[in-house]
């Protein structure tokens, strides 16, 4: 069931990849891993797993976190043994500490792990701790030398990394499945994994000019937090064991490299502060932020002033704050850091929900002129268009996205579709939703919206044959993985 299951994600789509000769291609996944577990059946296999992550509510969608934690995680890939690997980095709304990797350069990274941060450079030692496992081809190694593994246990993997809620729930999540067990206690790294993990990724931590001095510290924090853990130790010392040579060795290798003092950015304290409201919800979180804004510390008043807004923005029908103490405190935040695109993000969308749709229509527009790729911009303009009913712009900016894009963003295409259904017009919106569906693992979905836009009658005669030609495109995918 879980083999069938996994095996109807349409893995080439979220690839990238469209050309049928590459589907014939494929490894057949339902057998054992052969010894040479490729490059290319890593990124099946993470794709195929990120997909059921991707459509989980614990996954952060939020474009400002999802633009944070890839732009740290590129800084380090950047400074690493693989400069051109790919990577997708995402976070996981978990209040546990815990961050770890899968095959085809994917790492996860849970909310409370970045909320107990103290700093930047201690967040990306774990960062590259996780890319190094990767570029060293741990997982795959592990995977390999298990050759009675099959495809259902990575599957399985998805599901207790969603299942898990505290540090003991991650291995009875996985007991839930037969195959899940076996495979988590495999991909539980080896001592000698871990060290090269530890000895390249504080190589990459001091190239990419972050502290490598923070690692240990971390790490001495984590087994201080053992102790007031129920099951004893944090997930992240279950599947990274820290022994005392470990750290011997660590703090050895430290005393090579100089000591950096480097301040933290101000991304990270508004990024902390989206999550808090995510994961505390938003009223447990204004509390917190309430007693943050009395603060003489102007790091942690500036993420209480964010933070407070950001409560009323993402629970707007609980009026968390008076709207003119909260404009108030917008620009007393413009004002000690001006210009900063996550600041004219959060006054736009605040005047878009609140305040005057002109004003936001203005101050969306001058961030775009300076932050064209900025997501959160991008998509909050898209809402104010789609909420003003101004169907035809929307469709124009999403149109000229979607042509200027390098690679396919189901965002753009779903908010296409919805300019297309504020239209009327059936088929280029079944079109598009089609490819929301196909791109985020949803090939049969995909398929039943390309059959719903053929038999829509507003289309002309070019967007019939390129609706028809996707169809077949999809179906000779959805044929190649059931053999």
């Amino acid at each position: 069931m879980i083999q069938r299951l996994l095996l109807s994600i349409p893995l080439l789509l979220i690839l990238g990849i469209y050309n049928v000769a590459y589907a014939q291609e494929l490894p057949d996944l339902g057998d054992p891993f052969r010894d040479d577990f490729s490059l290319f059946q890593e990124q099946v296999v993470g794709a195929s797993i990120m997909g059921k992550i991707r459509s989980s509510p614990t996954y952060v969608s939020d474009p400002e976190v999802i633009e944070y934690i890839n732009h740290l995680g590129y800084r380090l890939v950047a400074n690493s043994d693989s400069p051109g690997q790919d990577f997708q980095f995402f976070v996981l709304i978990n209040p546990t500490i815990n961050a770890f990797a899968f095959p085809g350069g994917y790492v996860g990274v849970h909310s409370g792990l970045i909320l107990e941060s103290d700093n930047e450079s201690m967040l990306a030692g774990v960062l590259s701790h996780e890319v190094a496992h990767v570029t060293q081809r741990h997982i795959a190694r592990v995977i390999a030398a298990q050759n009675k593994a099959r495809i259902g246990s990575l599957a399985a993997m998805a599901a207790a990394i969603l299942a898990s809620r505290s540090s003991g729930d991650l291995t009875q999540a996985a007991v839930m499945t037969s195959a899940a067990l076996p495979m988590q206690t495999q991909l539980n790294f080896t001592r000698a994994h871990e060290r090269e993990a530890d000895r390249i990724g504080l190589r990459t931590l001091e190239k990419a000019q972050f502290d490598p001095h923070q690692v240990p510290l971390f790490f001495r924090y984590l087994q201080r937090q053992s102790r007031l853990y129920e099951s004893g130790i944090p997930e992240f010392l279950r599947t990274h064991p820290i022994t005392s040579d470990r750290v011997a060795d660590i703090e050895a290798r430290l005393t090579k490299m100089a000591r950096r003092q480097v301040l933290d950015s101000v991304e990270l304290l508004f990024l902390k502060a989206r999550l808090r409201v995510y994961q505390d919800g938003a009223v447990s979180a204004f509390g917190i932020f309430d007693e943050q804004i009395q603060s003489d510390n102007r790091a942690v008043k500036l993420a209480g002033m964010y933070g407070s807004v950001f409560s009323l923005i993402a629970e707007e029908d609980l009026y968390l704050m008076d709207l003119e103490k909260a404009r108030e405190t917008l620009d007393s935040l413009l004002k000690e850091e001006p210009g900063h695109p996550m600041l004219l993000s959060l006054q736009a969308d605040f005047e878009r929900l609140f305040g005057d749709r002109k004003i936001a229509d203005k101050v969306y527009l001058s961030a775009l002129a300076r932050y064209p790729d900025r997501k959160s911009l991008v998509y909050g303009y898209a809402e104010l268009l789609l909420s003003s009913h101004r169907y035809v712009e929307l469709e124009s900016m999403m149109s000229g996205l979607v042509l200027s894009s390098e690679s396919k963003n189901p965002k753009f295409y779903e908010f296409r579709a919805k300019a297309y259904s504020g239209l009327k017009q059936k088929m280029p919106m079944h079109r598009d939703y089609a490819e929301v569906l196909a791109l985020t693992g949803n090939l049969v979905g995909a398929i039943n919206e390309l059959l719903l836009a053929q038999k829509a009658i507003d289309g002309d005669f070019f967007l019939r044959t390129s609706v028809d030609s996707r169809l077949k495109e999809l179906r000779e995918v959805q044929q190649a993985l059931r053999q």
